[in-house]
């Protein structure tokens, strides 16, 4: 299997590229941490995937074909596709600006929106999208404009996963909780500066508030190998929000 990763140089996007790099040929996309994305091409290549990275800012439309396009040339075709790339600005909604709100939808879910389009006609029959979205996506967090995109992806999931079904393509998102990554660090910080109230409270019904991104990895791997997994939003949180 060939697969994309977008945000794959860090984080969750790195767990994502090395777990899948056992077994798969993966393509590590980055914005700007062209190093980071070379450490994580190197790594997945000494498990004996042909790795490569390649550049494109998700919430660039035009790069995103241009990438997709540099994927299936790279890895001669593109089988499977994980949208990671993510960013955060948290901030009261009052305080929260036009372009600062545009940025974190454009990126989180215009941007995943670009990716699934320029892949699906490479993708299909038979192939997978993964979405990675949030538990703030229906539990919601003191921060409007993330929760709202995460919110997004997934009826964006479940929409193009009717839409594309009968196609052979299969479409799916893992949702965690708190992950042990430097987004969540800030995302931490925020919530004690605003004195949110709860969030040290939350019970996971497991002995660790967060998780690793290797328990994100292996979700996202077990929804590109099972072949009758439609339109699901997979909790990974512990615990934290029972649907």
């Amino acid at each position: 299997m060939r697969v994309l990763v977008t945000g794959g140089s860090r984080g969750i996007g790195r767990s994502v590229a090395l777990a899948l790099a056992d077994d798969h040929d993966v393509a590590v996309n980055y914005r700007d941490s062209e190093a980071a994305a070379a450490d994580v091409v190197e790594a997945a290549r000494e498990k004996g995937s042909e790795a490569v990275a390649v550049r494109g800012d998700v919430s660039d439309s035009t790069a995103v074909d241009e990438m997709v396009s540099a994927v299936v040339d790279g890895l001669d075709g593109l089988d499977a596709v994980v949208c990671n790339a993510g960013i955060v600005e948290p901030d009261l909604a009052t305080e929260i600006g036009d372009d600062q709100w545009d940025r974190v939808l454009r990126t989180n879910l215009t941007g995943t929106f670009y990716v699934a389009r320029a892949a699906i006609p490479h993708l299909e029959p038979g192939g997978d999208i993964v979405f990675v979205s949030s538990i703030g996506g229906t539990a919601g967090t003191v921060d409007a404009g993330y929760a709202a995109s995460k919110a997004g992806l997934h009826g964006l999931t479940r929409s193009l996963a009717r839409e594309r079904g009968n196609d052979g393509l299969q479409v799916n998102a893992v949702a965690p909780g708190p992950v042990e990554t430097e987004m969540n660090d800030e995302i931490l910080e925020y919530l004690e500066a605003v004195e949110f109230r709860g969030h040290e409270n939350v019970d996971t019904h497991l002995p660790e508030y967060a998780c690793q991104p290797e328990d994100v990895a292996h979700t996202v791997a077990y929804l590109l190998e099972n072949e009758y997994v439609q339109g699901e939003v997979v909790n990974v949180n512990g615990g934290m929000q029972f649907r």
